[in-house]
């Protein structure tokens, strides 16, 4: 005997490639809305671990911006720009780094060219962008 939905006869077969159809629905919806969160979160928490690190072991020196680009893309309505600096620290000859960066709209006034920023360096690396931060007030 089929079961009666809305009036149409539907068998066994039918009604059970329905609910794996709702249910396969409703796990890509899932997580097409929980994956965006949880990498967003994990990207987060290395972002803050990289500045508690660079802030532990980081050398103190400064940076002239010799280059500013941006790069067209926005996060939150602050551009995301290519910065290339010639960082001066303590014992070492002056170097050139090329870092890709997001600036607070309120913080674009103090990285234009030419200007001097204070920087932090982890000095087991301080050829890699990711290595060197920008202190901005």
């Amino acid at each position: 005997m089929d079961p009666n939905l809305f009036g149409m006869a539907i068998s066994g077969g039918t009604l059970f490639i329905i609910c794996i159809s709702v249910v396969c629905s409703l796990v890509i919806t899932v997580a097409a809305i929980a994956l965006p969160f949880y990498f967003i979160r994990k990207n987060s928490e290395n972002n803050r671990k990289r500045a508690e690190e660079l802030a532990a072991v980081g050398t103190r020196g400064e940076a002239t911006i010799l280059a500013l680009q941006d790069t067209g893309m926005r996060i939150n309505d602050n551009p995301r720009v290519a910065i290339t600096l010639e960082i001066r620290l303590p014992n070492m000859p002056p170097y050139q780094i090329q870092k890709t960066i997001t600036i607070s709209i309120l913080q674009l006034a103090q990285v234009q060219v030419g200007a001097v920023v204070a920087v932090l360096v982890d000095m087991a690396a301080p050829n890699n962008p990711d290595k060197v931060g920008i202190l901005l007030r």
